[in-house]
């Protein structure tokens, strides 16, 4: 009996000898690991807070419309002997785009010249009988001259000569300014019927666009606009607002006409977004990303010491780009010209939290 409580209390001992023994070295373990992490330092970028002016911003979506189009097409009928230019060919003002077959009108003309000549030579015969000749006939009184013209036959030789030429001129299609064909829909050796082309000028295009009601204190004649197609989100082209429709539609909007030059990538009828931008000067702008949520509030950070600093702002006003931001005093918030904001690296960002600026 005593030999076997002695055997248990020895067993009891080891045991507890080996349990306290294992607690130490987890101890330890942990305590080495605390000791070795080092946690990384939150790399951001920082700009120094200014005044500057801030574009504030109405985005609206237009239309592009080339300054000047014209619709092309032959005043009398014929065949369509030969085209000149094709779509998406430049034309320069004046340039014949197409013609007709000539061989009639010109027939036409030669007819009609010969009877002009004619009724010249008749009208000379009967001047003769007042001693005059045809560079007279200017000082001849009113009524006189025209009754010789009409009795000669002259007035009807040299309306027709007239309208023959100007028919030979009409088998030519000019156009009426320099600019682009479009829309062509005549082919060779077909009739000409109807509208044969347009010509549109695209050295600059007309935006139209409309804004509400409530926005038509922001807009004003001469106004800066950013022009950016939806097809090209990249380019992005000045112009200026050049007429305001006074007049408000049923839909509460009024018409707002901008003009911008014409550049490669735009086309007469192309999707745009307008930018209308008006300057306000003397404000604290920080970039988009320099404000963040935090507990449903805005929120942007500081650069002191190599420490962020959590301060509450409220953004005034934004564009595309940049917030006006001003301190939220119920808060404590405090911001000066000249502090370090963080712009980036500040998504996980938190208050009082060592920071390595990037340079």
């Amino acid at each position: 009996m005593k030999n076997t409580q002695f055997f248990l209390a020895a067993l009891a001992i080891m045991t507890a000898a080996g349990c306290g023994s294992g607690k130490k070295t987890d101890d330890a373990e942990a305590e080495m690991a605390r000791g070795s992490y080092s946690g990384e330092k939150n790399k951001v970028t920082v700009m120094r807070l200014e005044r500057r002016t801030f574009n504030k911003q109405l985005v609206c979506n237009g239309k592009l419309e080339a300054q000047g189009k014209a619709t092309l097409q032959f005043t009398q009928s014929g065949t369509i002997e030969r085209i000149n230019y094709r779509e998406g060919q430049t034309v320069a003002a004046g340039a014949v785009v197409a013609s007709l077959d000539k061989r009639q009108a010109e027939q036409q003309l030669k007819q009609s010249q010969l009877a002009f000549d004619k009724a010249l030579l008749q009208l000379s015969d009967r001047l003769l009988d007042y001693d005059l000749t045809i560079a007279d006939t200017g000082s001849m009184p009113e009524n006189q001259r025209h009754a010789v013209f009409i009795n000669t036959g002259y007035s009807d030789a040299r309306l027709s000569l007239d309208n023959a030429r100007q028919q030979l001129r009409e088998c030519s299609l000019r156009a009426p300014f320099a600019g682009k064909v479009i829309d062509l829909k005549g082919r060779e050796h077909e009739p000409a019927n109807g509208a044969f082309c347009t010509i549109i000028d695209d050295s600059r295009y007309q935006v139209r666009f409309s804004v509400l009601e409530t926005e038509y204190p922001f807009i004003r004649l001469g106004q800066k606009v950013l022009i950016t197609p939806f097809a090209n989100a990249q380019l992005t082209i000045d112009g200026s607002i050049s007429a305001i429709n006074p007049t408000v539609d049923k839909n509460g909007q009024i018409a707002v006409t901008a003009t911008v030059k014409g550049e490669s990538g735009l086309i007469d009828g192309m999707n745009v977004k307008v930018v209308v931008e008006d300057a306000i000067p003397d404000q604290l702008t920080v970039p988009k990303s320099a404000v963040v949520i935090r507990d449903g509030m805005e929120v942007l950070f500081k650069s002191e010491g190599g420490r962020s600093v959590w301060t509450y702002v409220q953004v005034v006003m934004s564009n595309s780009t940049e917030h006006i931001v001003q301190p939220l005093a119920e808060r404590g918030a405090e911001l000066n010209v000249g502090d370090s904001i963080i712009v980036s690296g500040n998504l996980n960002l938190g208050d009082n939290v060592e920071i390595e600026v990037e340079r």
